[in-house]
């Protein structure tokens, strides 16, 4: 099977980019139009949404391992029925997100930590804004497995042109919007609207890239026991990543409201806008880890896992470190606010945010997918429980976001530090000094010298130019160094014809155009 990997690649970094954008964007205009407590408002929905896919059950990562085996050019009737009875759960599962949506409307006030003057229309909208959500997650939710499909596939390109359609699509429609003066309801309304037809679009896409594709409401016990012997493991490490991603958001605000829960939002924004430069990259270990477990190829896995951390590392130590320098201005210049407790989240998120995506986020792509999915979810169970203990008795004692944050980082730190590394490492056979030092130090020290230049020029220069100059300054430095440092000091001899080959393929299109 011949995998698109560069293709998959690049269009995953085009996707990244245009919703980089868009999702910057929209975040100033949230914030411009609706004020801080609105903002916090839009969040929390999001939040609650998301907590919706837990009825997943990870089916949808079964849906992915099963098609990335390709299942479907061995017996495509069996595949059918597998892929059936997984959208049948779904399905069924989505029914009860309206009636729990019905019990959060009930305990709203609760829920978003609504104040006790706020008034009987304020609560209304509260209510119906939570209403609307709970139906479009009641919706979209079933369609979530076709996207799956697609990763699964190896054919994340076709995905990735239907989410950038899609959000070019939403941001005109949010500018027009606010152009002519609607308020949140309307714009959460149209948001849904998009993500419906996009969920639909994946389905097409999936059903002209296998012959013989039939999706029915059927379900077949035998094939449910398989998937669920799979996904029940899989379904609980996605509790748990919910918990801590999710579950941040709803401890601050019914501890402190819905105000410090958009100065979080604020300040974590910028490291998970990094994490999603990754993630691009990443999202190819997945399928190719399937695949190659599924034919025993444990050592070639491991080399493609090392140079996957080393490349993550890369980018991830550079921008890391730019963030740590300019924190408050990088604030300021993207969502026009200047607030220290925000830059202060901020540095001190971009630090969790690069360990997780060196050492967390590859290993566990790839235990997933090599069998190793109740070990995750012992961790990630594990890591659930000490995160609601610590948060809840820190806040009782003090209530303040960054207890939340304290008691995330140090769960995750533990769990990834004491378990999953080396349970990769045994799983593997990899030799340690060499993952140490190829896969973890190396990129780091490079992107630390190059931080330290760029620290000097901010030191010198601060106040004296304007700020998105210094940030301009700053990342020309630091492009400058970095990349031909990265690829005279770090590149092997494999990664410098890789990069030359590359570079002629572009030159050569641009030639022929």
């Amino acid at each position: 099977m011949k995998i698109p990997f560069f293709k998959n690649t690049v269009t995953n970094y085009f996707s990244m980019f245009v919703r980089l954008v868009q999702g910057i964007l929209v975040t100033r205009w949230l914030i411009s139009h609706l004020g801080e407590a609105q903002y916090g408002l839009w969040v929390m929905l999001w939040s609650f949404f998301s907590y919706a896919l837990l009825l997943d059950l990870g089916f949808g990562v079964a849906a992915q391992k099963v098609t990335a085996t390709e299942l479907y050019k061995k017996d495509i009737e069996k595949f059918n029925h597998t892929i059936s009875s997984i959208f049948f759960s779904h399905v069924s599962m989505a029914l009860l997100i309206l009636p729990l949506t019905f019990v959060g409307m009930y305990y709203v006030r609760e829920l978003f930590h609504l104040p006790a003057d706020a008034t009987a229309e304020y609560i209304r909208f509260c209510r119906e804004a939570l209403l609307l959500s709970g139906l479009a997650a009641t919706i979209v939710f079933p369609l979530g497995v076709f996207p799956e499909i697609l990763v699964g596939l190896q054919k994340l390109y076709l995905r990735n042109y239907i989410i950038i359609v899609s959000k070019v699509v939403e941001l005109a429609g949010v500018i027009t919007i606010f152009a002519l003066g609607w308020g949140l309801f309307k714009l959460l309304f149209f948001v849904m609207l998009v993500m419906g037809l996009t969920q639909l679009a994946m389905l097409i896409s999936v059903w002209k890239s296998i012959p013989g594709f039939r999706i029915r409401l059927a379900f077949d016990k035998e094939i449910f026991k398989g998937i669920f012997h799979f996904s029940s493991a899989v379904y609980i490490i996605s509790i748990g990543r919910m918990i801590w991603e999710r579950g941040m958001f709803l401890l601050i605000s019914i501890f402190c409201g819905l105000a410090p829960v958009g100065i979080f939002q604020l300040g974590s924004r910028v490291p998970f806008l990094i994490q999603q430069i990754a993630l691009p990259y990443v999202e190819n270990i997945s399928p190719i880890s399937a695949l190659l477990h599924s034919r025993n190829r444990t050592m070639h896995l491991a080399q493609i896992l090392m140079r996957s951390i080393r490349w993550v590392n890369f980018f991830a130590a550079g921008a890391t470190v730019m963030v740590m320098i300019y924190a408050p201005r990088i604030i300021l210049l993207l969502f026009n606010v200047d607030n220290d407790e925000a830059a202060f989240i901020c540095r001190l998120m971009v630090l969790f945010v690069y360990f997780l995506l060196v050492c967390r986020v590859i290993p566990e792509k790839f235990l997933t997918m090599a069998e190793e999915h109740k070990f995750l979810a012992k961790v990630q169970s594990f890591e659930s429980i000490f995160f609601i203990l610590i948060s809840l008795t820190g806040l009782l004692i003090k209530p303040h976001e960054l207890i939340v944050v304290g008691a995330m980082i140090l769960t995750k730190g533990i769990g990834t530090v004491f378990f999953v590394l080396p349970h990769l490492i045994k799983r593997t056979s990899m030799n340690v000094i060499r993952f140490f030092l190829y896969s973890l130090f190396e990129p780091a020290l490079l992107a630390l010298s190059t931080g330290l230049v760029c620290y000097w020029q901010y030191y010198f220069l601060r106040g004296q130019i304007h700020e998105f100059f210094l940030l301009a300054l700053a990342g020309i430095s630091g492009i400058l160094i970095y990349f031909p440092a990265l690829y005279f000091m770090m590149f092997d001899h494999a990664d410098k014809l890789r990069t030359k080959k590359f570079l002629g393929k572009i030159t050569g299109k641009f030639r022929r155009a």
